[in-house]
């Protein structure tokens, strides 16, 4: 019976000490803002049990004992272990810490963590990317990483996204230097991803990350992530702001009385009389008469003309349970541009599903849809802006705008006012569907199965009116038309993963085979049509078929893959990853349809070593990495090998007219890849306990057999087809410095940022220069030819003993001073001409571009500030014929007009020529360095200020969050530029100058 007692009483004891040490510790998980943190990682440590927090933070996990340690993780955060002791309730605050080890990046086909990282790769997180108040997503990656370029070309709100290039333009050809843009792993656009539904965003900036993408991954590759559900119960957000936008900078020009002077000095020193008296002159002046003698101020009055307001709503809802997490978001942007009738309206929704069918099968699917439209105003043609920016820039403020009879000055065609008031408009309208399904099964605990389909919709329209409207009593236009154009694209993506990750002891083996298949169809139709009733009905059905034409046209491309990845990892101290892609593409003829792309790199973390811990104690981390590999660019034709007949040719027979077909392109049977080769060794630091990061590369980039069009003969009478017959060079370094701190509760962080790049052409078929597309073997793309110059003639006097110049009538007092830098026999022979005489004077590519950012907080306030811009040999002009004073009697700018040559200030290094009259194009034909000016810039991009309300306010209405902002994107630009030019956006014609925007934005962000 005693034993019996005994018995009972130990296992009463046992059972009594169990049950109170084992419980449930509940908590919330925030940031060092109050903020709370869903999907949170809180772990058992030394166990695989474990549990998420919910999208209010809060969690709830069974411990064994007193003894039991939480391990805390979250991606940008530090990873903490929290001692439960006694407690039943642990509140969690994570610091942030973006270079925390255990980071994830998304990689290709899968995420890796970032200290494990063998290759080059930059990752932006969604918390810096909603310090931007950006209209585009392609803008929100500027400054944020090193190796990728992005330039904005203008700020029509109809086109105003940027333009992306990874590491150097690698080739010349039509297949472009665009970046490769996966959403969530199906081929996408940047630009129709919302900003505030992106998660992360990675760049894939060499060979050893992005040849698994083989064919499509020559120009680097862009992978997208968007929000996913959480576990726990539906947390809202709501993001809104208000903005105003104005010009950055816009040339300015002369006043009427001044231009008129100008003139009446340009006619008397070519011999002529005054055009204008000295009573016109005054009356200019004096603005007696502003309809015969206006001072209209065209660019002033096209650029202020739109009121430059734009407003942003996104709305969105993420939670779930333990066996399905949800994301679901609507946006809404407008944005109206600083010219009237020009703006921009984006609709979008997504929708993200993840559920756990069972203990094996899980199903992803992801949806979301956009729809674009975009308006502006339209001169005759139906172009667009073009012709009326072309008119504003080119017309003196002697013409006046619209007059008090209901016309409208004009200068020649130009007559920006009345086609800015008239009916005729440009629209475009684009429609997106993007759908993307996976299957996962995991067969065992190291065996997993992807099954994934994608499916994407593209619709495009394009409605261009052309009214019929008077400009003065007797010119007008007498005759309305309208063009509109129907595209569709689809893409069907098909693709299988077989993952395996096995650890034994100190080894990590991961194996990753795959087989994709794509398909791209397009087709379009046109119509066009004129002589509609009025200016009210602008459908094709109401034109006349007289003169109406049609168009139509179909496509179809298909890319065939195999690819696999090994990844082998020792300790996380030794490294290796091996990448291969096997693309065949129906762009290539049979022999040459498949192109293999492998790549191999590998890492060593010195940091792990027992010897390095002991010997240098600030640093952190030390990891060193090598790579090499091979891509493609099959972004070429649809069908540059066959034998294309054209339908356009016509044919007499006898007094008949009748369509005929002809072959106008000699086709390439041996066309085959460009194939882009780059080798990168890089660095990565980290320093104080991580609070200072360092990454440092070092490429060398190689692009061949580059698709060229070589020139021949015109007698041929057919055009060249594409060869394979040209070679690009790129080298360079990235460099990426971070550094994080908190003192008390003031919180701060430093991001900088430098690429450096050196691109030049290193093969031409078997020439060394292609003089019209600006290619010259050992100089950047896009490089100009030209003559070189001395400065100005400081008088007539000077000419004569100078060498014979190329243009007799600028050689005189203020005219060009034209260098003679060769002859015949290869030195200077007193005389300049085109043959002997130009040489490469303009390199249009930056040689580096750089970013410094600065962000903190304090208690509830927050900002963050970015400076950006772009160093080195970047040489460029304006061109367009409205750039030059007085070319084709356009418009004088005042810095050339205070800053020119004059008889009474002869000054031979004036900034500007002698003002004289311009043939039209006249220094486009025969360029000349002393236009050239340093395109380089350092720009405030931009700078943000927030406060979040203390909590206590708002539990009382159910709100978690509510956080308030302003913003400016743009802010100012230092610059050696032209006045009023801006550096930025130097790539095309004055004709189509829509000037960057400046963007003052208020807004909040709430969250309940």
């Amino acid at each position: 019976m005693r034993s019996i007692l005994l018995l009972f009483f130990v296992l009463f004891s046992t059972s009594y000490y169990a049950s109170a040490q084992s419980r449930i510790v509940t908590g919330k998980v925030t940031d060092s803002k109050g903020e709370t943190l869903p999907g949170v990682s809180i772990k058992l440590k030394g166990t695989s049990a474990g549990v998420s927090s919910g999208t209010d933070g809060r969690f709830s996990i069974n411990v064994p004992d007193n003894n039991s340690t939480l391990v805390v993780t979250y991606i940008g955060f530090v990873t903490q272990e929290v001692a439960v002791n006694n407690q039943t309730s642990v509140d969690i605050t994570l610091v942030s810490d973006q270079q925390a080890l255990d980071e994830v990046v998304v990689v290709g086909f899968g995420t890796q963590k970032k200290v494990n990282l063998t290759g080059s790769v930059a990752s932006v997180s969604a918390e810096q990317l909603e310090k931007r108040a950006a209209t585009k997503s392609s803008l929100v990656l500027q400054g944020q990483m090193s190796g990728i370029q992005v330039r904005q070309g203008g700020g029509n709100p109809a086109n105003n996204g940027a333009a992306l290039v990874v590491r150097g333009q690698g080739t010349f050809s039509g297949a472009g230097n665009s970046p490769l843009v996966l959403v969530d792993g199906i081929e996408g656009s940047l630009d129709l991803v919302d900003p505030n539904d992106i998660q992360s965003v990675s760049v894939l900036k060499d060979a050893a990350s992005a040849a698994i993408f083989g064919s499509k991954a020559a120009n680097g590759v862009i992978l997208v992530e968007t929000k996913r559900g959480v576990v726990g119960k539906p947390v809202f957000t709501y993001n809104t702001y208000v903005g105003k936008s104005e010009a950055t900078m816009v040339p300015e020009m002369i006043n009427s009385w001044e231009y008129a002077e100008v003139i009446n000095q340009v006619f008397v020193d070519a011999g002529a009389a005054k055009r204008y008296s000295d009573a016109d002159i005054a009356k200019f002046r004096s603005g007696e008469d502003p309809v015969n003698f206006p001072n209209f101020d065209h660019i002033g009055n096209l650029f202020n003309s739109g009121n430059g307001i734009s407003n942003r709503h996104d709305i969105g809802v993420r939670g779930g349970s333990e066996q399905t997490q949800y994301m679901f978001s609507l946006g809404y942007y407008n944005e109206n541009g600083i010219i009237t009738k020009n703006n921009a309206n984006r609709y979008n929704i997504r929708t993200n599903l993840d559920t756990r069918l069972n203990d094996k099968l899980r199903f992803s699917l992801k949806l979301a849809g956009n729809l674009n439209k975009n308006g502006q105003p339209s001169g005759i043609g139906g172009g667009g802006l073009g012709n009326i920016v072309g008119g504003a820039m080119r017309n003196a403020n002697t013409i006046p705008g619209r007059t008090p009879d209901g016309f409208y000055g004009r200068n020649e065609t130009l007559h920006p006012e009345a086609d800015l008031e008239s009916a005729s408009f440009r629209n475009n309208r684009s429609t997106n569907f993007i759908t993307n399904g996976s299957v996962i099964w995991d067969v065992f605990k190291d065996l997993k199965v992807t099954g994934q389909l994608g499916y994407t919709y593209g619709n495009f329209q394009t409605k261009a009116y052309t009214a019929k409207y008077a400009i003065t009593p007797t010119y007008g236009n007498a005759l309305n038309s309208l063009r509109e154009d129907w595209s569709e694209s689809t893409a069907l993506t098909l693709q299988t993963l077989v993952e395996y990750n096995k650890k034994v002891k100190d080894h990590t083996f991961y194996v990753l085979g795959g087989v994709s298949g794509q398909t791209f169809d397009g087709r379009g139709l046109g119509a066009f049509r004129d002589a509609f009733p009025n200016n009210s009905i602008y459908e094709i059905n109401a034109g006349s078929t007289a003169r109406g034409t049609q168009t139509g046209s179909a496509s179809r491309n298909t890319l065939q893959s195999y690819f696999g990845r090994f990844n082998y990892n020792f300790r996380e101290k030794y490294l290796f990853e091996a990448n291969a892609r096997y693309d065949g593409s129906s762009r290539f003829p049979k022999d040459s349809r498949w192109g293999l792309f492998p790549s191999f790199s590998a890492a060593w973390r010195v940091s792990q070593e027992g010897f390095f811990k002991d010997a240098i104690s600030f640093l952190s981390d030390l990891k060193l990495r090598a790579s090499w590999g091979q891509l493609g660019n099959q972004s070429i034709g649809n069908y540059p090998y066959q034998d294309l007949l054209s339908l356009a040719p016509v044919y007499p027979f006898g007094s008949t007219l009748s369509a005929g077909a002809a072959v106008t392109t000699i086709a390439n049977k041996d066309i085959t890849w460009e194939t882009t080769t780059i080798n990168n060794v890089g660095v990565d630091l980290g320093m104080f306990n991580n609070k200072l990061s360092l990454s440092a590369d070092y490429f060398v980039k190689t692009t061949e057999d580059i698709l060229y069009s070589v020139s021949v003969s015109s007698t041929l009478g057919a055009t060249p087809s594409l060869a394979n017959a040209g070679s690009v060079e790129n080298r360079g370094w990235d460099f990426n410095l971070n550094y994080r701190n908190n003192i008390g509760d003031f919180s701060y962080g430093v991001s900088a940022i430098l690429s450096l790049v050196d691109n030049k052409v290193t093969k031409l078929t078997n020439i060394n220069q292609d003089i019209a597309r600006g290619l010259f073997v050992g100089y950047p793309i896009g490089s100009t030819y030209g003559f070189k110059s001395d400065g100005l003639f400081g008088s007539n006097a000077d000419v004569a003993g100078y060498p014979t110049q190329p243009f007799a009538d600028q050689a005189q007092g203020g005219g060009i001073k034209y260098l003679d830098i060769s002859g015949p026999n290869g030195v200077p022979d007193g005389v300049v001409n085109a043959a002997y005489d130009r040489t490469i004077i303009g390199q249009p590519l930056p040689t580096s571009t750089y970013a410094l950012t600065l962000n903190g907080g304090y208690k509830n306030f927050d900002f963050n500030f970015m400076l950006q811009g772009e160093g080195g040999r970047n040489d460029q002009v304006t061109l367009g014929q409205f750039f030059f004073p007085l070319e084709n009697n356009s418009n004088v700018q005042r810095d050339a007009y205070e800053n020119r040559w004059t008889a009474a200030n002869p000054n031979p290094n004036a900034a500007y020529p002698k003002l004289r009259n311009i043939a039209s194009g006249f220094f486009n034909t025969n360029r000349v360095d002393f236009w050239y000016r340093d395109a380089t810039f350092l720009r405030l991009k931009n700078a943000q200020i927030g406060y979040t309300l203390p909590k206590g306010l708002l539990g009382r209405v159910g709100v978690s969050s509510l956080r308030l902002y302003v913003s400016g994107e743009n802010l100012f630009t230092l610059s050696d530029f032209y006045k009023g030019w801006d550096p930025e956006m130097v790539t095309g014609g004055a004709d189509w100058y829509y000037p960057l925007t400046r963007m003052y934005v208020a807004g909040l962000s709430l969250k309940f």
